[in-house]
């Protein structure tokens, strides 16, 4: 049996205080070079953290209600750990029919959960523009 790179016990438990926010205020909607699929890239996003015990966990997420999407990344953060957190989701494939030019509105969210339950850091409207 192989011991795992990081202990997963007491995930989401814990606390932590986060002072300031840097989230983007649009995301992008591409198309490959000569492909007919169209991918979604959000920037990153930062959380300021200044104090931290136990293991909260931080979810970055983003959610395009007129495509019927949603996608979040789960980052884990540890005793001790504190200054600028990069929170990041991958660029992911549309599988919806987009015409240029249009844009979108989504919700830009991030979650903390802790020994107390889930707090709402940030939950704000973006707009995702489709590259021409």
């Amino acid at each position: 049996m192989t011991t795992p790179r990081y202990d997963m016990s007491g995930l989401g438990e814990g606390n932590a205080s986060v002072d300031r926010i840097d989230a983007p205020a649009s995301a992008t909607i591409e198309r490959e070079y000569q492909s007919e699929t169209y991918y979604l890239n959000v920037p990153d996003a930062r959380i300021h953290v200044t104090s931290i015990s136990g293991k909260p966990t931080v979810a970055y997420g983003i959610e395009i209600p007129e495509f019927g999407y949603s996608r979040s990344t789960t980052h884990f953060l540890s005793d001790g750990q504190t200054g600028w957190v990069e929170l990041s989701l991958l660029s992911d494939a549309i599988s919806r029919d987009v015409s240029p030019p249009e844009e979108y509105e989504a919700r830009l969210s991030i979650v903390m959960r802790t020994g107390d339950g889930k707090l709402m850091l940030y939950n704000e409207s973006i707009a995702v523009e489709v590259a021409k």
